[in-house]
């Protein structure tokens, strides 16, 4: 009897540990956040510890950081983590910006955590590596640059290393472990999870290994795990809708009849005799002589006019002046785009380059660029330099998209996005029976903050309301 009555407390004692570390919380620290126009939070911050590389537990330690904004429900679910873009963006950051009041909208659900992913923010203990910038005065040539940004990786990956980062660290499945010990940290048993972009990828890769944590998912401009390297043709057919929708109206079909035609016989001219302004680059007075060719307004396409509806709209007028001779105003955004060039993130390079492509889709891509009037741009410089980043591919059963899953997601997909295509997004969401789609007509890849309703739709879903696929309709672009 001692016996039994022995073990029966061995056990109870035991249960009681596990259900204590099971809800196991970090001390938490007063700090006062403050937001993009001045706007202060009596905000919380908290840090612990995770492996750099959970292959080499006893290797580095890194030490991860999230700000908590405490929730003014008095029966408040579980945290909203939110997840940054990217990768290399910072949730501590992003809320310092204009979404800083769909932050605060959220607390009225629950407690909102700002978590800054590993290698961001103030979970950033790296540098970024500074690589050759571009000649601005020199038109790009494609192979050149490729050539150039192949070789600032390499110097990088040897700089990184002497500082004793372990690349191999930072994936999307070693950042889904981390949002696990999270959850922990948190004291909860799950979380729901908030994204953009890049942080829908990471939450995909969390639904997929640790379903387990997640509540709800609110997730916006969707990167499927196959999705790191997007598809040119796709966003030629963007083009091609903005074209035929200029061509529609009323108001632009005579100015405007026939954009996409104009844009390829400019690429085609600026190929065979690159141009050479002088112009201002933004954020400086100082003239300065920038070369444009046909490879330099495939960038300005993928990273300007082709992200958010305010740079579209301005795009017609542009390649109108482009067809007339007047090249200042591109040159402008050319210059801007490589002035900002050649500097480095490691946690950026290695999460990318780890995502990685299979065989099948990237000669689908290389076959698409030959057409497309974005050629490759749009995922430059992946996966042009992911042979020389020492990171293991995570392989092709990481990148099966999630199919039947029973997570409840709201999804967030702008029509104008041409960073992660609508109809790419629409596909992603069909692997989720709870899950539905606010289609916003008319919005880009910055979606969340186009419509007040968005906002609304999205506490009304995390507070346990049905939310069906709907369209929320922006104003119509105005081109003129």
């Amino acid at each position: 009897m001692k016996t039994v009555i022995k073990n029966l407390l061995a056990l109870s004692i035991a249960s009681i540990i596990t259900s204590q570390a099971a809800h196991a919380t970090v001390p938490l620290s007063d700090y006062e956040y403050v937001g993009y126009q001045g706007q202060k939070v009596a905000a919380k911050k908290g840090t612990f510890m995770v492996p750099e590389n959970r292959a080499k537990p006893n290797g580095k330690q890194l030490e991860l950081t999230f700000v908590k904004f405490p929730t003014t429900s008095k029966n408040p679910g579980n945290p909203i983590v939110y997840l940054s873009g990217g990768p290399g963006g910072s949730a501590t950051g992003t809320a310092k910006r204009k979404r800083f009041e769909m932050f605060k909208q959220l607390t009225q659900v629950s407690d909102v955590i700002l978590f800054d992913q590993r290698g961001t923010g103030l979970s950033n203990q790296n540098r970024r590596c500074t690589g050759t910038q571009p000649d601005l005065a020199s038109p790009t040539i494609w192979q050149e640059a490729v050539t150039q940004v192949r070789k600032d990786i390499k110097d990088c990956v040897t700089h990184w290393q002497e500082m004793g980062i372990d690349l191999a660290g930072y994936n999307s499945k070693e950042s889904a472990a981390d949002l696990v010990a999270l959850t922990k940290a948190l004291g909860s048993k799950k979380i729901n999870l908030w994204g953009i972009s890049y942080g829908s990828h990471l939450a995909f890769t969390t639904a997929k290994y640790h379903p387990q944590i997640i509540d709800k998912m609110v997730l916006a401009s969707l990167e499927g795990l196959s999705h790191t390297i997007k598809s040119p043709q796709r966003v030629d057919d963007l083009i091609t809708q903005v074209s035929d929708l200029l061509a529609s109206r009323e108001d632009t079909r005579k100015k405007y009849p026939t954009l996409k035609a104009d844009l390829s016989q400019v690429m085609q001219q600026l190929k065979a005799e690159p141009q050479i302004v002088t112009t201002r680059i933004m954020g400086s007075k100082e003239l300065v002589k920038v070369g444009i060719s046909d490879v330099d307004i495939q960038f300005t396409l993928s990273y300007v006019f082709l992200v958010d509806p305010q740079h579209l709209a301005k795009l017609p007028r542009i390649v109108a002046d482009m067809k007339a001779g007047n090249f200042a105003e591109i040159g402008s955004y050319v210059g801007t785009i490589k002035s900002r060039a050649g500097s480095y993130n490691p946690m950026s390079v290695a999460m990318d380059s780890a995502s990685g492509i299979d065989k099948a889709r990237w000669q689908q891509v290389l076959q698409e660029a030959k057409t497309s009037l974005v050629g490759r741009t749009t995922n430059f410089p992946y996966p042009d330099v992911n042979d020389l980043v020492p990171v293991d591919d995570l392989g092709d059963n990481f990148r099966q998209e999630i199919t039947n899953s029973t997570i409840p997601s709201l999804f967030v997909a702008g029509t104008f996005d041409g960073r992660t295509l609508y109809q790419s997004q629409v596909e992603l969401a069909k692997g989720f029976k709870n899950g539905s789609v606010l289609t916003v007509e008319g919005g880009g890849h910055n979606v969340y903050m186009t419509s007040p309703k968005i906002g609304e739709k999205v506490v009304q879903f995390l507070q346990g309301k049905s939310i069906p696929s709907q369209t929320i309709q922006l104003a119509a672009l105005d081109f003129e």
